[in-house]
C-alpha cells in the first residue's frame, strides 16, 4: 500500500507539471515500465484514486480524484506525526544529555558543522539556559573545553573522525542510543 501512494505522489506531481502527460511520461517519473504503469493506472481507477478521460480516439487523460487526494493527505499526516514522534525522542535524548552536561560543568554547547536538528539542540539549550553556539568546520580543529562539543551529522566520516579525534561527540552516536 505504501508504496502504492508513493507511486500516486509521483503521478499526482507530474499532472500538476503537466495535466495532459501521458501514460509514457508518468512510467518515465515513476521509473516504470509502460506495461506497470498501465496496470497501476488501471488499479487506480477501480480504487478510485484517479479518473480517465478519453479526449480523442488515441489519447487519454488523466486526473486524480478526490478520494485520490484524500489518500495522499492521509499519508502526509502519517508522515507529519511519524516525524514528529521521532523529534520528539530525539529532544528528549538531546535534553537528557545536555543537562547532564550542564551539571558536570560545560557552559556551552558548541554545535561543528552542519545538522538537520540543530534548531532541536537551540531548543534545549534555551530551556536550560544553556549558550549554543555553531561553529564552521576548518582546517583549524580547536574545541573548546568549556563547551559540549558536538559534530553535526551531515559531515563526512573522515571530518567527524577528526573532530572526535579532537574531543568532540558525533551526534549520531548520541541519537542513536
Amino acid at each position: 500500500m505504501e508504496q502504492d501512494l508513493a507511486t500516486l505522489q509521483v503521478i499526482s506531481e507530474t499532472l500538476k507539471e503537466d495535466p495532459q502527460a501521458s501514460q509514457r511520461t508518468l512510467a518515465k517519473k515513476a521509473n516504470m515500465s509502460l506495461g506497470m504503469m498501465n496496470a497501476i493506472l488501471g488499479r487506480f481507477v477501480e480504487r478510485g484514486w484517479i479518473m480517465l478521460t478519453n479526449v480523442n480516439g488515441r489519447k487519454l487523460a488523466y486526473a486524480v480524484t478526490p478520494n485520490g487526494i484524500s489518500e495522499l493527505a492521509e499519508r502526509g499526516k502519517k508522515f507529519a506525526i511519524k516525524t514528529l514522534k521521532i523529534a520528539n525522542e530525539y529532544n528528549d535524548v538531546i535534553y537528557k544529555i545536555i543537562f547532564t552536561a550542564k551539571t558536570q560543568g560545560k557552559t556551552k554547547v558548541t554545535l561543528y558543522g552542519k545538522s538537520y536538528i540543530k534548531f532541536l539542540l537551540a531548543y534545549v539549550c534555551k530551556t536550560l539556559e544553556i549558550d549554543f553556539f555553531e561553529k564552521e568546520i576548518d582546517d583549524n580543529l580547536n574545541v573548546e573545553f568549556d563547551s559540549y562539543n558536538l559534530i553535526g551529522e551531515l559531515e563526512d566520516n573522515l571530518i567527524q573522525l577528526n573532530l572526535i579525534n579532537a574531543g568532540c561527540i558525533s551526534l549520531l552516536e548520541i541519537l542513536s542510543k
